[in-house]
């Protein structure tokens, strides 16, 4: 039966989600903005991104205040599937063919990094965030389960990235606990986390090292005042050497070149009650992904509920019943699960970009903005992060591969992108459909 006590959330209320009721908190609440500050570096938003650098940058002996719209949390950082994955949202063939096989190379490494860095700097700051390896990459057509196959020769071959274990149709059925899929990939060095324990984590590292924060101190403006640069909320301002835009798909109206090339998308997430230990879904902890455009995403938490994400919204209006939008995707691949309780049911806002890369810039001097992820940010965001930073210091680490990666404007404006995209994502939802 469903429950009657479900907790719906959308961005625009409070960040009740199932994370929020499993993760306590470290660290108090903080106050709003008042009045006027000076520092070396102001950023907007605290999520990965954000704190990320926020951490690096007070470890650094830096003057750093945060501002975040609503609580820590409360965005993408603290609403995700929980997803570790590997690479980015394109094979490295498609890379190699826009950005040449050099900077192909350097974006895979830093992925790759990107990866390592995560689970380093877990460990050193004793993060308890529900680590676990595993992440199948599921073929919903077979020959999607031919271009994957394809893809995992050509890394071999050509990356000598030989980890993923190939699974043919009774493998990842047994992996997966569903007949829903042709075969699939096992990739041990990706997996699944808590995220929002992993994001509590990092902003009490980054308050130890002196950062400030200030929750519910939405920005409403950033500019120039003389030779500094300032961030101004609704009872406040900051003023700063350098501003960081670590906001995502919340940044509406602060800066628009960001905005021209990073459109927020709602994503649907819901959480089950337990599932049985002996349940043959996801047997092994895996967490796992499919190869739709509109991608199902799933994992079991450390108390074997399962964390489902499936389906997204591309216009401003989203659904009344979230949970009955995620629960039609769900019961598609595990049918038997079409009476169990969902006890959270939740959506967030996501930023992608036209080449679902992500988009770090310098939009204007002194002003830095990393965002886009595209539903990757578990992994790139908190790197991400590392790399503003670094910029700021003066160490420009992997700063212009990243500048070199195509993130144009959405066409039509800020008027059409809407539309435009809404029609571009029905025909690829119709062509999922097909066989």
């Amino acid at each position: 039966m469903h429950s009657p006590s479900r907790h719906v959330c959308s961005a625009a209320s409070a960040p009740t989600t199932w994370y929020h009721a499993s993760a306590k908190r470290p660290f108090a609440r903080t106050i709003p903005l008042i009045g006027e500050v000076w520092a070396d570096v102001v950023i907007v938003g605290a999520g990965f991104t954000g704190i990320s650098a926020a951490l690096d940058l007070a470890k650094a002996g830096l003057k750093v205040v945060v501002l975040e719209a609503n609580e820590v949390g409360a965005g993408a950082s603290g609403r995700n599937g929980g997803l570790t994955c590997s690479g980015w949202r394109h094979d490295q063939k498609w890379l190699e063919a826009r950005m040449g096989r050099e900077d192909a190379r350097k974006l895979w490494l830093l992925a790759e990094d990107a990866k390592a860095d995560l689970l380093a700097r877990m460990g050193d700051l004793q993060i308890e965030a529900d680590w676990a390896p595993g992440q199948i990459f599921a073929a919903h057509t077979p020959g999607l389960m031919r271009d994957l196959d394809e893809d995992a020769d050509f890394m071999a071959r050509a990356y000598g990235y030989e980890r993923p274990q190939r699974l043919d149709r009774e493998q990842v059925e047994e992996a997966l606990g569903t007949s829903a899929y042709h075969g699939g990939w096992r990739d041990p060095s990706a997996g699944h986390l808590h995220p929002l324990k992993l994001l509590y984590g990092l902003t009490q590292a980054a308050l130890v090292a002196k950062a400030d924060l200030h929750e519910n101190s939405r920005v409403l403006e950033i500019g120039v005042k003389g030779r500094k640069r300032f961030a101004r909320t609704a009872n406040g301002r900051v003023v700063a050497e350098h501003i960081l835009l670590c906001g995502d798909g919340y940044l509406d109206g602060i800066e628009p070149d960001v905005e021209a090339r990073v459109l927020p998308i709602g994503s649907f997430v819901v959480a089950t009650e337990p599932l049985p230990i002996a349940s043959p879904i996801l047997p092994h902890h895996d967490s796992a992904m499919d190869t739709r455009f509109v991608v199902n995403y799933w994992r079991k938490t450390a108390d074997h509920r399962l964390i489902f994400g499936g389906g997204e919204k591309y216009t401003p209006s989203w659904p009344k019943d979230v949970e009955s939008f995620v629960r039609r995707n769900l019961v598609k691949i595990y049918p038997s699960l079409s009476a169990i309780q969902v006890t959270h049911a939740w959506g967030g806002a996501l930023g992608i970009t036209p080449t679902r890369l992500p988009f770090l810039r310098q939009v204007r001097p002194g002003i830095l903005s990393a965002s886009g992820y595209s539903g990757q940010g578990v992994v790139l965001a908190p790197y991400f992060g590392r790399i503003l930073a670094a910029c700021v210091l003066g160490q420009q680490r992997d700063y212009d591969v990243l500048e070199r990666m195509p993130v144009p404007h959405f066409p039509g404006g800020r008027a059409l992108r809407w539309p435009l995209l809404t029609a571009a994502m029905s025909w690829y939802a119709l062509r999922d459909k097909l066989p």
